[in-house]
């Protein structure tokens, strides 16, 4: 019954658009499309937005229904009888789809396997490497074991370039920061049924594991402007309850301090077959500790551009519930001499859905006492914190700019891009019945346009982004995107449009990049448009069934186009989801948390301006913690867990509702994927000052010693390790 009242409901919406558009438009000779309005809940129980079961979406609400003509009713602008032969079809990530190529032949697409089995995976693995030592020199490279295919990676270095790739790594063999050194410590009350180590917060272990890594201590690496950190790992043979543990400050020898912060892992059972942690809430208090099972806690410090550079230490005390110390270890970091920027080379952009926020944090009577303005922003500032900008800013609410204390946010030069006119809301007007829908539009354009104009720098931070023209399906959908584009043009002049597109197909001569070129100047695809044939020869498991090998003889390599675009002043993005999983990265909980790092480096080594993620905060239920797993959809497996998910409400664990009460302000609860995703923003930054400092193209050299492709990457953490601080020491020389 809900499914055919939205059907139906969604027909009626779209036979207004043509009126609305008319209405709206002042040139002659383009349509300018109009908004609908976006999902709102209701003034007393509120719900997130559902998420649409179309595995092709980025997981946000379903676009609105339109009427084909044909009794066809689709979630996307579909085909009519007499349009440029398109595919047919529901989503390109679950389906078949049959496309009609110029020559009127016929081409079944179907997906690629993207099923998680490692059999035919390309993904490198290292040569053996010793055991854990941060001070040997990097200089293992990935290896595969492609399906049958050319023997050689395409896309490795050549002679000439590894040699040059040796060279640069050997002249920091000997690293910058002081040896550690690896000694076990004695504690007072030594307990010999507890067993603690560090381990990399590139790792995600298991409860289920109780056997140390060997690291006894620890030395955090990071860079001014920084957030690093470590993980610090305690089993034991018994249970224990009331167990508390202690980080003392980190101290460098003037007495300086670098601010830290210690999280715990919150786990979640049966992510195949596993217990896995995720959410990371702040240890405020004790804790138990359950016979041979393991807990994570993670040690994070940060540094701010006046950070002196050095070594710092901290003592890490882990007491009983008499307060006797049982273990005890010691922890370093070390701040090399140079500083990230405030505002990233690397751009980000994610969905934050404020009502979610609010029904997470338990509000009694979301939307009537003012506040959600505020606590939206709570959540906001948590994420820009950790190097991801929401779409929407604080006191910008669906997209009208009145409040002026949004230009505190403008300001911020950690927000590098914010979107306009995503899922916008025409009809929050003050006197609803004097105005048409098409002149709240208007309206709405003007104010933004007010607002964000006072300053050239807001403009530049700023992307528009249709909610209707999202991951297009059809030519009406395409066609509709160019309508947007001019009324952003008549409105704003120059301007920043964004589309992010999974599906390609062919459109005469031209296929969706070529028929857009002159309207969207942001490219937003997915990541598998960057595979080449020569990738899929040797790796036949990658995803390349909508840039195929047709398409490359015809416009070039996709990497080669994307080059043409950003050399004609363009900006290119990419975008995942759940799907393809495996070997593409996405955020997946259940793969190795190094891949969340690694992505970043793959983003650099494809040259990619900016990250796109669907969302942060679609929870399945915002009372309740989940691992959100989805093994297939539509017919086509995924195997993901948290797939939109990068924070967690505070309002649905007990220790934040006893802190902050029912109707307090329990912020949003970090994740270790977010914490990956902001190290690999920053990790981003500093290839970008590698290749400053030594010229364009060094940081290839480096990353190509770990991943040459999408498909292609080895996650040996320990190869990772030396990796990264082989770059940050090559800075820190030339600083």
């Amino acid at each position: 019954m809900k499914k055919s009242l939205f059907i139906i409901s969604m027909i009626l919406i779209a036979a207004l658009i043509p009126a609305i558009i008319s209405a709206c438009v002042r040139s002659a000779n383009v349509e300018a499309p109009t908004a609908v309005p976006a999902a709102s809940g209701p003034a007393g129980d509120t719900a997130a937005p559902a998420e649409t079961d179309d595995p092709s979406h980025n997981g946000t609400d379903s676009a609105p229904a339109t009427d084909t003509g044909t009794g066809d009713v689709t979630g996307e602008a579909s085909v009519t009888p007499g349009d440029s032969p398109l595919p047919t079809g529901e989503s390109p990530d679950g389906t078949e789809y049959t496309s009609v190529t110029p020559d009127q032949t016929t081409e079944t697409m179907t997906p690629g396997p993207g099923t998680g089995d490692a059999t035919g995976t390309a993904a490198a693995t290292p040569t053996p490497t010793p055991a854990p030592d941060n001070t040997k020199s990097p200089t293992e490279k990935p290896t595969a074991t492609p399906t049958p295919g050319p023997k050689v990676d395409p896309n490795k270095l050549s002679e000439a370039d590894q040699k040059k790739a040796d060279q640069l790594l050997a002249s920091v063999s000997n690293p910058i920061a002081p040896d550690v050194g690896n000694a076990r410590l004695t504690a007072a009350n030594e307990d010999g049924d507890v067993t603690v180590w560090f381990d990399h917060s590139y790792n995600n272990t298991p409860a289920e594991t109780v056997t140390s890594t060997g690291l006894n201590t620890y030395q955090i690496k990071l860079a001014r402007n920084e957030i690093e950190g470590c993980h610090f790992m305690v089993a034991s043979k018994t249970n224990k309850t009331g167990v508390t543990l202690e980080v003392s400050d980190f101290v460098n020898g003037s007495g300086g301090i670098l601010p830290h912060e210690v999280c715990y892992g919150w786990y979640f059972d049966g992510v195949e077959g596993k217990t896995v942690a995720d959410p990371i809430p702040v240890l405020e208090h004790e804790f138990n500790l359950k016979a041979n099972k393991s807990q994570m806690f993670i040690i994070k410090v940060k540094s701010t551009a006046g950070t002196a550079f050095g070594q710092y230490s901290a003592n890490v005390t882990l007491k009983d519930s008499a307060g006797r110390e049982i273990k005890k270890a010691k922890v370093y970091a070390y701040v090399w001499n140079f500083t990230l920027p405030v505002a990233s080379t690397c751009k980000t952009l994610t969905d934050l859905n404020e009502w979610a926020v609010i029904v997470g944090a338990n509000r009694d009577k979301p939307g009537t006492d003012g506040l959600e303005d505020d606590l939206y922003a709570l959540y906001y500032d948590y994420m820009l914190e950790n190097k991801m900008n929401c779409y929407t800013l604080p006191y910008a609410k669906r997209g009208w700019f009145w409040d002026p204390k949004v230009e505190k946010y403008l300001d911020d030069p950690r927000c590098t891009a914010y979107t306009l006119f995503w899922k916008f809301d025409a009809n929050i007007w003050q006197d609803d019945s004097q105005y048409t829908s098409a002149q709240k539009v208007e309206a709405l354009m003007n104010d933004c346009y007010n607002r964000v104009s006072k300053k050239q720098e807001w403009l530049d931070k700023a992307y528009f982004y249709p909610n209707q023209g999202d991951e297009p399906l059809s030519v009406n959908t395409l066609n509709l995107i160019k309508q947007y584009n001019a009324m952003y043009t008549r409105v704003f002049g120059a301007h920043k449009l964004i589309i992010p597109i999974h599906y390609n197909t062919l459109i005469g001569q031209q296929d969706y990049f070529k028929y857009l070129e002159n309207d969207v100047n942001v490219w937003c695809p997915k990541t598998y448009f960057f595979n080449t044939a020569a990738d899929k020869e040797y790796n036949s498991a990658i995803y390349t069934e909508f840039y195929p090998k047709s398409y490359e003889q015809k416009f070039g390599t996709f990497k080669d186009r994307m080059a043409a675009e950003q050399a004609g002043g363009d900006e290119v993005w990419w975008y995942v989801t759940r799907f393809p999983h495996n070997p593409e990265i996405t955020f997946s909980i259940n793969d190795e948390s190094v891949k969340h790092r690694l992505l970043f480096w793959q983003q650099k080594l494809y040259k990619v301006d900016g990250l796109l993620y669907y969302m942060c905060n679609d929870w399945e239920n915002p009372k309740v913690w989940t691992k959100k797993y989805e093994d297939s959809v539509l017919g086509t497996k995924v195997n993901t867990y948290g797939n939109g998910v990068l924070i967690y409400p505070g309002g649905a664990l007990q220790e934040y509702i006893d802190k902050y009460g029912s109707d307090g302000y329990p912020g949003p609860i970090g994740s270790l994927r977010l914490e990956s995703i902001r190290d690999g923003v920053e990790d981003y930054d500093y290839f970008t000052i590698l290749d400053k400092l030594y010229g364009s193209g060094t940081s290839d050299l480096i990353i190509k010693q770990i991943t040459t492709s999408l498909g292609v990457y080895s996650t040996d953490s320990e190869l990772f390790t030396r990796l990264r601080t082989a770059v940050g020491d090559l800075i820190a020389k030339k600083s």
